[in-house]
């Protein structure tokens, strides 16, 4: 158990976004973060960060170097190296500010990809366009497969995911740990100032009933992509990850959205996390 830990959350979406995926019925992205480490750590000490909102950095009274970790998860923004909007340049400064204090620093996604940024990496939008649904077939190279954030874990696995760009170029000295047919760069390690990061491009934090909000509050968005030919099929999909989320073992549910017991076994799904919580026990303690 990791109970003692104390972590900050940074919400990447601004909170007219947030407002938005409310009135769809679901929660912030940093609450699906909250949700997955308490899961492992029930009583970990969690404060949450709003930079992609003015005046919204850290919380009264508290440093950078008050916390064990942090975490950056999804987000509905784009980052790029230059000319970015002020609630994206907010948050690289705040990860670049992150590594000079040495936090070790984990990113689901959207965390990937401002990490890469702020460390001189660079994002595009995925050659193959939006993933969305189950990112399968993962599969963990030779340094992966070494690597402790993904002990417990298959050499190829799946996970859930919804993203639009993806790392293009990661900074110098970073190491790729995963990758798939999709996305190139589903995992990747790097050391920059003082810190040290590790991330994904899926989401092992999000749950079944989130991601059936997602593919409603984006119905617009998906028909035509993979799988989801037109407006039935992505209603279908959204009611079988419901039905997934009620019960995890429902295997036509699963066979719907091309969900393997890799996905659908929580504990193996959030592996990453409690991996990294237990990594930061130890740098802790060092």
């Amino acid at each position: 158990m990791h109970d003692d830990l104390r972590l900050l959350i940074i919400e990447g979406n601004p909170d007219a976004l947030n407002r938005q995926m409310a009135a769809a019925g679901l929660t912030t992205n940093g609450a699906q973060y909250a949700a997955s480490v308490r899961q492992f750590a029930p009583g970990a000490r969690i404060a949450f960060a709003h930079p992609a909102d003015p005046g919204a950095r850290l919380p009264r009274g508290l440093a950078l170097r008050d916390f064990d970790g942090v975490i950056l998860g999804g987000s509905g923004l784009h980052v790029r190296v230059r000319g970015n909007a002020p609630a994206v340049a907010r948050q690289v400064d705040l990860v670049r500010d992150v590594f000079r204090a040495g936090v070790p620093l984990l990113g689901s996604c959207w965390g990937l990809q401002v990490a890469a940024v702020a460390a001189g990496g660079d994002v595009q939008p995925c050659a193959q366009g939006r993933e969305v649904g189950i990112c399968r077939n993962i599969v963990l190279n030779g340094r992966g497969r070494a690597f402790p954030l993904f002990d417990g874990k298959a050499r190829t696995f799946s996970s859930l995911a919804i993203h639009y760009d993806e790392v293009t170029r990661l900074p110098a000295g970073a190491r790729v740990l995963a990758g798939n047919g999709h996305s190139r760069i589903q995992a990747a390690e790097f050391r920059w100032l003082n810190g040290w990061f590790f991330g994904v491009q899926y989401h092992p934090e999000f749950d079944f009933a989130h991601m059936a909000g997602l593919y409603r509050l984006y119905a617009d968005k998906l028909p035509g992509l993979k799988g989801l030919p037109d407006a039935a099929a992505v209603t279908g999909a959204a009611q079988a990850f419901d039905r997934l989320h009620r019960d995890p073992g429902d295997r036509q549910a699963a066979r719907r959205v091309g969900a393997d017991t890799s996905a659908c076994d929580v504990r193996v799904r959030r592996r990453e996390i409690d991996n990294w919580l237990h990594f930061c026990r130890i740098a802790r303690s060092a």
